[in-house]
């Protein structure tokens, strides 16, 4: 964080300035108030160190000063930690499964919509070339068909739904 730094004097009032290096030039009044915010916070963090108990847990320090249940409570505390280090290990595990499992789907669903869009490309070519193969005819036979009686519809064989 940067030092505060007192400036010269400043604006109507000459009140003077004090600036943060790299911060913009903070008033007297706000450096009084961050001063007393900093002190409070500092009595209060005072209080919770004095008033909350630091818990020991293991007191023996070897084994020959240990009495005859220091052993079931190390090994409890020890299958304790173990214990969440299998979850923790568990949890990762599962974590990377189901994001290589999205990883895989996502690209499955790519995939599938390449080839989709790829076949409905091909339809629409053959659509549109069938249309326009339609159009050719249909300018072509409009002076025959009307002389020969041909019935009015446009699908090959087939009778018009009226």
């Amino acid at each position: 964080m940067g030092e505060i730094v007192p400036v010269s004097k400043q604006g109507a009032d000459n009140s003077q300035a004090i600036t943060l290096l790299g911060h913009a030039p903070v008033t007297q009044a706000d450096y009084e108030e961050r001063i007393k915010g900093a002190q409070e916070l500092e009595a209060k963090l005072k209080h919770i160190q004095e008033t909350v108990p630091t818990k020991v847990y293991n007191v023996s320090s070897s084994s020959a000063g240990a009495g005859s249940g220091d052993f079931h409570q190390y090994r409890i505390v020890r299958r304790a930690e173990q214990d969440r280090v299998r979850q923790l290990e568990a949890d990762w595990e599962k974590k990377k499964q189901e994001e290589e499992f999205k990883r895989k789907l996502e690209e499955l669903n790519k995939i599938s919509e390449d080839k989709t869009a790829k076949k409905r490309a091909k339809r629409q070519k053959k659509k549109q070339q069938k249309k326009q193969k339609k159009g050719a005819e249909g300018a072509a036979a409009d002076g025959k068909g009307q002389e020969s009686g041909e019935s009015g519809s446009e699908d090959d064989g087939q009778p018009g739904l009226d």
